[in-house]
């Protein structure tokens, strides 16, 4: 078990307590109210996050499972990563990639704040499982830039929490 996997994970899991704390007095109407210039409500940014997650721990899950990690990371994931990162990280908008661009049209807060209970449970199972022989190794498939180690997926992940934190504020008038 690596503890900066483990610390990395636990900043990611305060951004989601704060958008659960910031969204739960919201009425079900203001939670899943589609804003004016067309985008997600903040429901549907809730539920994508969450999904998004979701959609990592799966493929993490089945890496495993069938033995697919293997390859080390290199140079180019990294640069891969930190390009990533950067784009999230910029005020541009851009699409989600098709495979966790599907929002449903009404999301509940109860249900989001058990999917994001969940997903927390099983990551945190993944790092405190994961051999540390694992860890240079590519686990995760980004549907655009490709695999990437745990560390890297840590940083996508939070990084990604963090760019629509920006999409909740502007959603929130914060």
């Amino acid at each position: 078990m690596n503890e900066q996997l483990i610390k990395d994970y636990k900043d990611i899991e305060v951004l989601k307590q704060k958008y659960l704390e910031r969204t739960a007095s919201l009425s079900d109407e203001i939670l899943n109210k589609i804003p004016s210039n067309g985008g997600w409500s903040v429901g549907q940014v809730l539920y994508h996050c969450g999904f998004a997650e979701d959609g990592i721990i799966k493929i993490i899950h089945k890496n495993l499972a069938e033995n697919k990690v293997k390859l080390k990371s290199d140079f180019l994931s990294i640069l891969r990563s930190k390009l990533l990162v950067v784009f999230l990280k910029s005020p541009l908008k851009f699409k989600a990639p098709k495979v966790v661009s599907s929002v449903p049209e009404h999301v509940s807060y109860d249900e989001m704040k058990k999917y994001y209970k969940k997903n927390s449970v099983e990551f945190q199972k993944i790092l405190n499982e994961l051999p540390s022989d694992l860890e240079d190794k590519f686990i995760f498939k980004h549907p655009i830039l490709g695999l990437f180690n745990i560390q890297q997926t840590l940083d996508f992940l939070g990084e990604h929490y963090q760019h629509h934190e920006r999409q909740l504020d502007a959603l929130l008038g914060k």
